[in-house]
């Protein structure tokens, strides 16, 4: 089978029972993934009682290349496949990869090598060459768009189910690392054991966070210009722990989203295209489109200079973080009247 292959689940479907691929190049810079990859080729070309004496697992660098492709030629041991992982092959130099490009035009019929790198050139050999031959996967590190979808899978997958408010929660505060999500995944599923659901109030418990007052209903005040509710959300966030300079990223970020939603509808963009470009599930694009009505071009633009001064004054000077903050939220909504109808 050719490379081309879109997606990972696309990858581990692809490999065939008890027979796969002699060569597979496994490359990107999410570890969580490329781990994923090897034991899902390791799963259906190894049985485990076999592993002991048919699986290597080398590092390039570590020992003569020569040496690692002899190990290759070999036989397996009382299996049907040997197995040889090949971590940090973007290391191999230019003679190394000439040895090894000779391999892989004849390759062993019973070993199975797996290719392993952080970053390769594929229009160079013998990489080239491999995306034409053999399956090749890209495991990159998630966007922020992308990551609601696959935690929803990892937990529909464990036959639960997880409500949109405690995606976004635990996306924001676990960032798009697929071994962090995943382990908060499964502190979650076990939490709300033995419920089907898992939800917002689920992730606030286990991260650390508060459903009531995340820094989600702090955007949304801004959003609707609410003074009281802003303020409100604020000292209760700052009472329960949550970093200062966390705050002002995560309002800088809604502020760029809103200066990007003007940029787009003055475009004429769908909504589709816009929910996109911010990296906003569509379900909660709503909500930035009202506080793009609300706020103008250059009130937005305003808003990004108010941020960086505090974000300079928490970062040089002795200032209280909590005095910095409340000034921040009395100049960013100045003279807005509050509204708590949807705009859009």
């Amino acid at each position: 089978m050719a490379s081309g292959l879109a997606t990972f689940d696309e990858f581990v479907q692809s490999i065939p029972k008890g027979a796969p691929q002699a060569v597979y190049l496994l490359h990107g810079e999410e570890e969580f993934l490329l781990e994923q990859a090897v034991e899902a080729v390791l799963e259906v070309a190894l049985p485990p009682a076999h592993r002991q004496f048919n699986l290597d697992i080398l590092r390039s660098g570590e020992m003569d290349i020569r040496e690692i492709l002899s190990i290759c030629a070999s036989f397996p041991m009382m299996a049907d496949h040997r197995v040889v992982v090949l971590r940090d092959v973007e290391k191999l130099n230019a003679r190394e990869l000439e040895l090894l490009t000779g391999y892989l035009e004849r390759p062993s019929p019973t070993t199975c090598l797996l290719l392993i790198a952080s970053r390769v050139d594929m229009r160079k050999k013998p990489f080239n060459a491999l995306r034409k031959a053999y399956p090749v996967l890209e495991c990159k590190p998630l966007y922020e768009d992308q990551a609601p979808r696959w935690v929803e899978e990892r937990v529909r997958s464990a036959g639960k189910t997880i409500d949109m408010d405690a995606v976004r929660l635990l996306v924001a505060y676990v960032g798009t690392s697929l071994r962090a999500l995943d382990a908060e995944v499964a502190k979650l599923i076990l939490f709300a054991s033995p419920r089907d659901a898992i939800s917002a109030d689920d992730v606030g418990s286990v991260v650390g966070v508060s459903r009531e007052f995340s820094v989600f209903e702090l955007q949304r005040a801004l959003g609707m210009a609410d003074t009281p509710l802003a303020v409100s959300v604020l000292e209760h966030l700052l009472e329960g722990g949550e970093s200062p300079t966390f705050l002002l990223v995560m309002l800088t970020s809604y502020f760029i989203a809103l200066w990007k939603i003007h940029e787009l509808k003055r475009k004429e963009a769908p909504r589709t295209a816009i929910a996109s470009e911010i990296r906003v599930n569509p379900y909660f694009l709503k909500e930035y489109l009202a506080g793009a009505q609300r706020y103008t071009g250059a009130e937005i633009e305003e808003a990004l200079c108010l941020l960086a001064e505090a974000d300079t004054a928490l970062k040089t000077t002795q200032a209280d973080p909590r005095q910095v903050l409340h000034t921040l939220l009395a100049r960013l909504l100045n003279g807005k009247k509050a509204n708590s109808q949807t705009l859009a």
